[in-house]
């Protein structure tokens, strides 16, 4: 166990190498200069000279290689540089965005959890009844919406028609808990709804899979409870597929929070990634990719151990 998290540490070091090395280049690679945008906007006809001068403020006149190896070393030292734009600390930004976004996708992962895999035992238990279609339509129904329909019939009904809820903004729950559940009712449930459909999918279809396996028709021919046949023994080893699935729901659901924060005025770090695109503003962008993308990686890192404790027969050698 103690090499295989070596290895896997090291890799991780190496792949979060070549991310950054790929979105320096191809932030490069893309049309727009920074340097326009901070002088008036892409519709403004700003001097050479003013050009020339805020490209030497920010370094850009300098060799590309000498930009990439100087922002590896502040990476190194996990100082992730300041906007172009206000010339704040992205890092500080970061951590004050983050949590916003994460009170998003934890919440929503959790209810992807609690309702996906129960919905799915109870598709696979009443497999040859009405249920079985009628909770794979819901699934179906679920997992093929798009965020950004789910979550403007969600304003349209439980907003602008209902009144129950409000259709947008953030309330610190420092600073008023219960406004804060009320502004994160409705982005939750609409980020939750895709993860929550593969959820239900899987833990049915890996279900199905083991119950049909020679261990339960035996168990069962020994008069062994059939609760304890489906929670202790076919369960466990159906979540092995179903625990894979979750750890990539955190990448899609950071993909789904960009326009679930747009969508309820969310100022969380998917907001802050936008308008740093639109800028032009390589320091937001760059810090803001490996931040998620090393959260991603952890998350998947700690998925892959979690296999051995469900299943004693995987040894990582």
């Amino acid at each position: 166990m103690i090499a295989y998290i070596i290895r896997r540490s090291i890799s991780t070091v190496v792949l979060l190498l070549l991310i950054a090395t790929v979105v320096f280049l191809f932030l490069h690679l893309l049309p727009g200069d920074p340097a326009i945008t901070i002088l008036g906007g892409i519709d403004s006809t700003p001097d050479s000279s003013a050009i020339a001068r805020v490209h030497q403020e920010l370094g850009l006149d300098r060799p590309l290689y000498v930009q990439y190896v100087d922002w590896l070393g502040n990476l190194a030292r996990f100082n992730l540089g300041n906007s172009f734009t206000s010339d704040t600390s992205v890092g500080a930004e970061l951590m004050r965005r983050l949590p916003r976004t994460l009170m998003l996708i934890i919440p929503a992962e959790v209810l992807a959890i609690v309702i996906g895999i129960p919905l799915g035992m109870a598709a696979a238990r009443l497999r040859r009844t009405a249920w079985d279609p009628t909770i794979s339509a819901l699934a179906l129904l679920g997992f093929s919406t798009p965020v950004f329909v789910s979550g403007l019939l969600m304003v349209l009904l439980f907003s602008l028609k209902l009144h129950w809820l409000p259709s947008g903004g953030f309330v610190s729950p420092a600073d008023d808990f219960g406004g804060f559940l009320r502004a994160a009712i409705l982005p939750v449930i609409t980020l939750s709804l895709g993860p929550m459909a593969t959820t239900m999918r899987m833990t049915r279809s890996s279900m199905l899979e083991q119950m049909g396996l020679d261990y339960v028709r035996t168990a069962r021919s020994k008069g062994v409870n059939e609760r304890i046949v489906l929670y202790r023994h076919v369960l466990r080893n159906a979540l092995l597929p179903v625990v894979t699935i979750l750890g990539l729901h955190v990448g899609f659901m950071f993909a789904g929070s960009v326009l679930v924060e747009d969508i309820f005025n969310w100022p969380g770090i998917n907001s802050y990634l936008l308008t740093a695109i639109g800028a032009r503003d390589y320091p937001v962008v760059q810090g803001i990719v490996i931040v998620v993308a090393t959260i991603f990686i952890l998350i998947n890192f700690v998925t892959d151990l979690s296999f051995a404790v469900l299943d004693p027969r995987i040894r990582y050698e």
